[in-house]
């Protein structure tokens, strides 16, 4: 099969996606979809990445584990690990190297063609030592995308822009900042001015930075922890993975307790947003300062610009938001995935590249004369321009990628009239109707039904039936969904607007997910129910016991109050999958009429928050 891929070799997290004859899709390096960018060095010489690598480093050596390695590309000091030098291009080889093996196993035979990125920021020498990196892995060829024109290139995927509409990207990942500017033109679109990038800052950055105000907290006791020793090591990247977690909780809690693990004892630390937003405003006003500047380079005002474009990971903190919308005073988007955005992008890239191979030479260009003023071969200004055309057969895949991107994840509004609580701007109009989310019909709009296991977590629609190893799925004419978990293997099925979410916060107080099920063989391990509100964004509880303990094949109704969810972390503003069913082990059930009912929560058969298990 011919197929092109795109792959986001990340400082924290590595990505991939693939553009084939269905369209666009993430590629499931885990259950999360992305890898860390982490590799370790086994004592036997073999050198690990990705899952693989974060395991063996938990119960391994630190002095042969390494992280962020994408930053020091073009550094001469090699890094060692447990012994042996590695360059950081030899690191990022295997990471790749790895993805590609994956990938070839997941889709039956190796990519045609391979688009990579990088941050616009590097230069002739460090882009010089990025293209070492495909040779040291052993791909015969392929293709160089910075970050920022991938972004671009997702985006107008994704949405459609006017004739000589200018958006601004801001692309805030892991470990860079990038910026750029673009217009649409006619049959491609156009990077205008300097892209402008900032090296160190990400959220690596910002995890250091809640690192060291926790060290404060705790009168310096972290940093006086001895790395050389094992135990001490392994406590401070404990604490530093907390800190991640609390970075990342409080973009939806307005304070986070920390329990830091020391040789002392377990000390505790409160952080409030409060506090990280004043830790992290300097180095975000650094991006608006940088983002100003691309403007200008542009020879733009800032009201030419029609929207800001957000997208990586570290996007997702609310400050980022709030302040790039002050600063500009223009609205402010983000990308239905900006975690994927940049992988993406370069798998549409990948078939650009694809079909401009396949296509027959063009013919030499007429001689043209240059504009009154401007000597041939001169610049026409000073501003720099790159155009990123798009062909009129890339239309369909336009049509295709955005039909297709399947994830559990989804941001905008939408106009769903079954849900009788919202109007086209996603925002509470009145009181709450029953939202049905399946049917008798099957799943109502704007909701689909999937399946989704480690064969391919992207999710499988199941409308017309679907199955994996792990899970199958096969809904009737009359509103039943026969779901059947083979055991040995995680698997999930669920309902998703794949598009848009949708602001549900009237149903939160008074409301329940309630849905029938006919259990016909009893879970043989934990089964959870969830909720995703936009991806980290969700919650789930566990109703394993629940579902033992129904009669055989009779068909029951199940109440779950929604404050059960909210108080595990559901965001009800952002839902985008309000049912979701997740076990590893063998479960056999029949599930119809699944809805939200505003006021099912202190009904008799709603089940307590505190007895779901």
């Amino acid at each position: 099969m011919r197929y092109g891929v795109g792959i986001d070799l990340g400082t924290s997290f590595t990505s991939a996606a693939v553009v084939g004859p269905d369209g666009a899709r993430m590629v499931p390096l885990s259950r999360g979809v992305v890898v860390p960018s982490v590799a370790y060095a086994t004592p036997e010489g073999t050198l690990l990445t990705g899952l693989a690598a974060e395991e063996a480093a938990r119960g391994g050596e630190l002095g042969r584990v390494a992280r962020g390695f994408k930053r020091r590309i073009g550094d001469p000091t090699p890094l060692v690990l447990g012994g042996t030098a590695y360059s950081p291009d030899a690191l990022m080889a295997a990471q790749l190297r790895d993805v590609l093996e994956y990938l070839t196993r997941m889709e039956g035979s190796p990519p045609e063609t391979i688009v990579l990125t990088c941050p616009a920021i590097w230069g002739p020498y460090r882009r010089e030592h990025f293209e070492e990196v495909p040779r040291l892995a052993g791909v015969p060829a392929s293709h160089v995308l910075t970050e920022p024109e991938a972004v671009a290139t997702h985006y107008s995927m994704e949405r459609r822009l006017g004739d000589g509409e200018v958006v601004a990207v801001y692309d805030l990942g892991g470990g860079t900042f990038d910026t750029t500017i673009l217009r649409m033109r006619p049959g491609g679109m156009e990077i205008l001015g300097t892209p402008e990038g900032i090296e160190h800052l990400g959220g690596m950055d910002f995890d250091e930075t809640l690192l060291a105000f926790v060290d404060d907290r705790l009168g310096g006791a972290v940093s006086a922890l001895d790395q050389s020793d094992p135990r001490s090591a392994l406590l401070l990247a404990h604490i530093r993975s907390l800190c991640v977690r609390a970075k990342e909780e409080l973009s939806i809690e307005p304070d986070v307790l920390i329990k830091v693990p020391l040789p002392s004892g377990p000390q505790q630390v409160m952080i409030t947003r409060r506090e990280l937003n004043e830790m992290l405003r300097p180095s975000v006003r650094l991006t608006t300062d940088a983002l100003a500047r691309t403007i200008a380079s542009a020879g733009l005002r800032t009201e030419d610009v029609s929207a800001m474009l957000l997208a990586g990971g570290s996007s997702r903190i609310p400050l980022v938001d709030q302040m790039v919308s002050e600063a500009f005073g223009r609205p402010v988007r983000m990308t239905l995935h900006p975690k994927f955005t940049v992988a993406l992008g370069g798998a549409v890239t990948a078939v650009r590249v694809r079909a401009a191979a396949d296509a027959p030479p063009a013919a030499p260009p007429e001689p043209t004369t240059p504009p009154r003023g401007v000597a041939a071969g001169s610049a026409p200004s000073r501003r720099r321009k790159w155009r990123v055309p798009i062909a009129a057969a890339m239309v369909a895949v336009v049509a295709l990628v955005v039909a297709t991107v399947v994830l559990l994840n989804g941001v905008g509004p939408t106009g769903n009239a079954d849900a009788g609580d919202t109007s086209t701007t996603g925002k509470p109009t009145g009181p709450a109707k029953t939202m049905q989310v399946y049917g008798k019909k099957g799943p109502v709009e704007p909701y689909t039904s999937f399946i989704a296991s480690a064969e391919n977590w992207a999710g499988v629609d199941i409308s017309g039936g679907a199955s994996q190893k792990a899970i199958k799925a096969d809904p009737d004419d009359k509103g039943n969904l026969h779901v059947q978990w083979a055991g040995g293997a995680p698997g999930q099925v669920y309902m998703q607007n794949p598009t848009d979410s949708e602001d549900k916060s009237a149903y939160v107080a008074k409301g329940a997910l309630v849905f029938d099920v006919a259990v016909h063989a009893p879970p043989k391990a934990l089964v959870t129910i969830a909720v995703h509100c936009v991806y980290p964004c969700a919650a789930e509880v566990e109703v394993t016991k629940i579902f033992r303990d129904l009669p055989k094949d009779k068909t029951t109704k199940i109440t779950v109050p929604l404050n059960c969810f909210t108080a595990k972390g559901l965001r009800p503003t952002t839902v985008n999958t309000p049912f979701l069913v997740y076990t590893t082990g063998k479960f056999d059930a029949t599930f119809s009429d699944i809805r939200w009912e505003p006021d099912a929560a202190s009904g008799a058969p709603a089940k307590r928050c505190t007895n779901l298990k």
